[in-house]
């Protein structure tokens, strides 16, 4: 069954994203086109390699595990009319967080959707961020162990300069096997665990790089839902990229003028710029012992302390095109050159650069996709939710002061005689009080003062003392706060969504791979509220 929340800023959403999610306000207006007709309608006019990155799908596909019905979606791409609809992440340690699954089952519903409301083969392809090389992100993922208290999981053994992920490999074996020792501690043995630990086992070893691991995992984890996976940090890719970096290059001044005329119109609408960068970046990166940004300098380029005119740089990229990848801010111009894009899903922070580089795709001739909010997830067990409807807790009230909530199921407890009879007390105190002080002051009025200053100390006796009471009974019942935290825990891990944070293993250890199919089944991917998915009818 599933519930849906409204978004707010309390569960760490932007106002530029909800007012994008809302289409109240400037937000909307950052994005050029506005359904999905109009986003096809765009590709139509556009033409792709599309031999050359089909044949790149299907061999990284096939090295991933794909399934034949992956393969033979891949190869609609071949048709002109075919098109794509997108979402993507970084390589993270045993597939990262839990929204990764979403977006990929998302996109896979979305293509679905959408073939049938264009009447044209739409592929859903995930997008791993092999050129990232953003190690710290992508080697540690989050666990549940038995007591619902969050568990990282970290593979400490970075590279020696900064690498793509899809060049970092598990080289370290130990470190390695250490960390699926710890996984296996955590979740414990159950049922379904000896299949998970398998896959893990024949995805994560040491000859692999962090990008081949992930997408082998997810592959083999999504089962029949999985979409495509695609790393850019293929060789293959890069030549087919050479005219877009030549473009990147060549025009440095319009891309350097077409954001800053968009993030001062985002500035001046009340919201927020997500990347900001200098006028110096040329928004590319070059692998040259490490993956490093290529800065603008004068009428040149500098790579490290190496300077390049723009013809030089220009014969490199042309010459090694493999060391050569987009920044956060021109990634997605790669994504709409090397496919035919109709529309990519993303978090609060990919719709926020969204925003900014949209103009871009005009600039570049690139035909512009439809940008949508990807779906949003909380998995809600039965005992978290049984106890969510026992003591009437909304799901809300966990991303504020969970002893606020405490403290609110407590009173409800509170011996409703006991509250009453304080009650009576305090009023008969000051009943008699008053009527003692009105005839005392007949004798000296000036003790007017003094008398209130009694009653107020008699009243606050009397709360400190209620107060304590109520203190004392919220620690006999430690059990329902015990229950109240690990429920916070279980639904809002280290104050943040729980998709931002647990591992899609912990609930597949629990319920087996058919939780995926579950959860194919139950997600929305066209919703914008945040989705409560409980497992209340779950049959694994």
């Amino acid at each position: 069954m599933k519930h849906l929340i409204v978004p707010t800023k309390g569960m760490g959403y932007t106002d530029l994203f909800l007012d994008f999610l809302s289409g109240n306000n400037a937000a909307p207006g950052f994005f050029a086109v506005g359904s999905i007709e109009e986003a096809a309608a765009g590709l139509d006019c556009r033409e792709h390699n599309r031999s050359g990155i089909v044949d790149i799908l299907l061999r990284q596909n096939r090295k991933y595990g794909a399934s034949d019905a992956i393969l033979a979606a891949i190869e609609k791409l071949r048709d002109p009319k075919a098109l794509a609809v997108f979402s993507g992440q970084q390589a993270g340690l045993f597939g990262g967080p839990f929204l990764v699954v979403n977006k990929a089952l998302a996109i896979v519903k979305a293509a679905e959707r959408y073939s049938r409301q264009l009447n044209r083969p739409v592929v859903p392809i995930f997008w791993i961020a092999g050129d990232d090389h953003d190690f710290e992100e992508a080697n540690h993922t989050y666990l549940f162990d038995r007591n619902v208290e969050p568990v990282r999981l970290e593979y400490d053994c970075p590279p020696e300069v900064e690498l793509p992920t899809s060049e970092i490999r598990f080289s370290d074996e130990q470190c390695l096997n250490d960390i699926k020792t710890r996984l296996a501690d955590t979740l414990g043995q159950t049922d379904f665990t000896s299949e998970l630990y398998q896959s893990i086992d024949r995805c994560y070893t040491s000859d692999d790089s962090m990008v081949m691991s992930f997408g082998k995992l997810m592959t083999t984890l999504l089962g029949e839902h999985a979409p495509a996976f695609f790393s850019p940090g293929d060789p293959e890719a890069k030549k087919l990229a050479v005219p877009l970096f030549e473009a990147i290059v060549n025009r440095q001044d319009e891309l350097h003028r077409c954001l800053n005329e968009r993030n001062q119109t985002i500035l001046d609408s009340g919201y927020h710029i997500q990347v900001e960068k200098k006028e110096s970046s040329s928004h590319l990166f070059c692998n040259d012992n490490g993956r490093k940004p290529i800065l603008r300098d004068g009428d040149g380029f500098l790579l490290g302390d190496k300077r390049f005119s723009r013809d030089e740089l220009l014969a490199r990229i042309r010459t090694e095109p493999e060391r050569f990848s987009p920044d956060v801010l021109t990634r997605p111009l790669l994504q709409s050159y090397l496919f035919p894009v109709l529309s990519q899903k993303g978090g609060p922070s990919e719709i926020a650069y969204l925003a900014q580089i949209n103009p871009l795709f005009e600039l570049f001739d690139l035909a512009t996709p439809l940008h949508i909010a990807r779906a949003s997830a909380t998995i809600v067990e039965k005992r978290n939710w049984d106890l969510m409807q026992l003591e009437h807790i909304e799901f809300s009230e966990l991303t504020g002061d969970i002893e606020q909530v405490i403290n609110r199921v407590m009173s409800h407890s509170f011996p409703a005689s006991l509250e009453k009879e304080f009650g009576q007390l305090r009023s008969d105190v000051e009943y008699h009080f008053h009527k003692f002080a009105d005839e005392s002051l007949k004798f000296d009025p000036s003790l007017k003062r003094t008398s209130e200053q009694i009653h107020g100390r008699i009243d606050f006796a009397l709360k400190s003392y209620e107060s304590k009471v109520f203190a004392a009974h919220k620690k006999k019942s430690q059990q329902v706060r015990d229950r109240i935290y690990k429920l916070h825990r279980a639904l809002y891990p280290n104050r943040g969504l729980q998709e931002r944070c647990l591992n899609i293993c912990y609930f597949i250890s629990r319920y087996g791979m058919k939780f995926v199919s579950f959860l194919y089944r139950n997600l929305d991917s066209e919703e914008k509220c945040h989705q409560l998915v409980e497992l209340s009818d779950y049959d694994a």
